[in-house]
């Protein structure tokens, strides 16, 4: 699958298996409905897409599964450009910088720089072009000194002028833990959801039975303003907001802009 600029795909790949949520994060709960169906593979489908979306979203420009980016959109800055032509691709982490090009605004002409200068971080997610021969102004003169007037004439940014194409995102098999520990605790907020409220039936948050002088009465956490599994998602939700300041530190850093 390819992905056009800064368009958010929708998520096919599902980096946790249904059964991995069950097991996980919804082992010891009844998944069945008041007569005793399974709840539908689709619902735990949805809430596992759901989730990942969700923490791709957060963590801004993350990519949970590998995916290839054709022709990403930059604009160009002077100071970032003469610091080596610095470019803050918008997904991460970056796996392969295939393409690097300018394309002059009005113009056929595209210019393609050599491969061989790619220099790549990826968690951050940063591409920089090196010369590897000759010296560095070689990058400013480029083919036959095309992009030499642009500076000449003093221009400090101009819009869309880069595409990159590359590919981000986690490999398969090695997504780390923690991702999926944090998708695994949010998909399963929405089962719980529904299945605290199915303990005692649709709706029921206590119930008694009485015959010939016998009687039973049960009674749950539910009610019309708590789940019946509430107090499970209260902890999941503590345990994410703490695993998600530690994430957003690694993978984000300080953010900061000066204008």
């Amino acid at each position: 699958m390819t992905i056009a600029n800064n368009i958010r795909p929708y998520q096919k790949e599902l980096i946790l298996q249904v059964c991995e949520l069950k097991d996980l994060f919804l082992f010891g709960i009844d998944l069945t409905d008041d007569d005793g169906n399974d709840f539908p593979e689709t619902m735990y489908d949805f809430y596992i897409r759901s989730a990942q979306e969700w923490l791709e979203a957060e963590l801004g420009g993350l990519q949970l599964t590998e995916r290839s980016i054709e022709s990403e959109v930059h604009d160009y800055y002077l100071n970032d450009y003469v610091a080596y032509n610095f470019i803050k691709l918008f997904r991460y982490p970056v796996n392969e910088v295939s393409l690097v090009q300018i394309q002059f605004p009005l113009a056929t002409n595209v210019l393609t720089f050599d491969p061989t200068w790619y220099r790549i971080e990826s968690v951050g997610a940063q591409v920089q072009l090196v010369p590897t021969q000759g010296t560095f102004s070689s990058i400013l003169l480029s083919q036959g000194g095309n992009f030499l007037p642009l500076l000449y004439q003093g221009l400090q940014n101009v819009p869309a002028l880069f595409r990159v194409t590359y590919k981000a995102g986690f490999k398969k098999d090695q997504i780390p833990t923690l991702l999926k520990e944090i998708v695994g605790k949010r998909a399963s907020m929405g089962p719980l959801n529904i299945a605290g409220d199915l303990i005692a039936g649709a709706g029921i948050a206590a119930k008694s039975l009485s015959l010939d002088g016998l009687s039973q009465s049960i009674s749950t956490t539910a009610s019309a303003t708590n789940a019946g599994y509430g107090a499970r998602i209260l902890t999941y939700q503590k345990e994410i907001e703490e695993q998600m300041k530690h994430l957003k530190q690694y993978y984000l850093g300080l953010q900061m802009c000066v204008a």
